[in-house]
């Protein structure tokens, strides 16, 4: 009989549709995201997705749209790392924040996103997650 450890570490833990929606070339299924990708996904989604905007469920999101139109500053990039930490505690609890840095892109009227976590199951592993919030033309 197969040790049991073996099989699990064979298994992908998370899974989750790409986002980008392309279709997986030999089953011509849509593609999928395992483990790492899919919490770094799923992380990337709720910051970006705005309180009011889940149908049924109106405070779901971190809204960090809502900083763009703000002057960046201490004050705004402090206020965008507490929600950032605040929303990732409350949304998604296979991650832990553990370093947010935030950069501002005013010629882009953009800012750049990069945080350091910690996906905490099934064993503890380190990330980074990097992702630019922009407005939407």
């Amino acid at each position: 009989m197969a040790d049991i450890s073996a099989i699990r570490a064979r298994q992908n833990v998370y899974s989750d549709l790409d986002f980008r929606f392309i279709a997986n070339p030999n089953t011509r299924d849509l593609a999928l995201k395992y483990d790492v990708e899919s919490v770094k996904q799923s992380v990337i989604n709720i910051l970006l997705t705005s309180a009011g905007e889940r149908p049924f469920n109106p405070k779901f999101g971190g809204g960090l749209n809502g900083y763009l139109f703000d002057n960046f500053d201490g004050i705004t990039a402090a206020a965008m790392e507490n929600t950032i930490v605040n929303t990732l505690r409350n949304w998604e609890p296979r991650v832990r924040v553990d370093k947010v840095d935030i950069t501002d892109l005013s010629h882009r009227n953009a800012l750049r996103v990069s945080l350091e976590i910690t996906i905490l199951s099934p064993e503890e592993r380190t990330d980074i997650v990097e992702f630019v919030v922009e407005r939407l033309r």
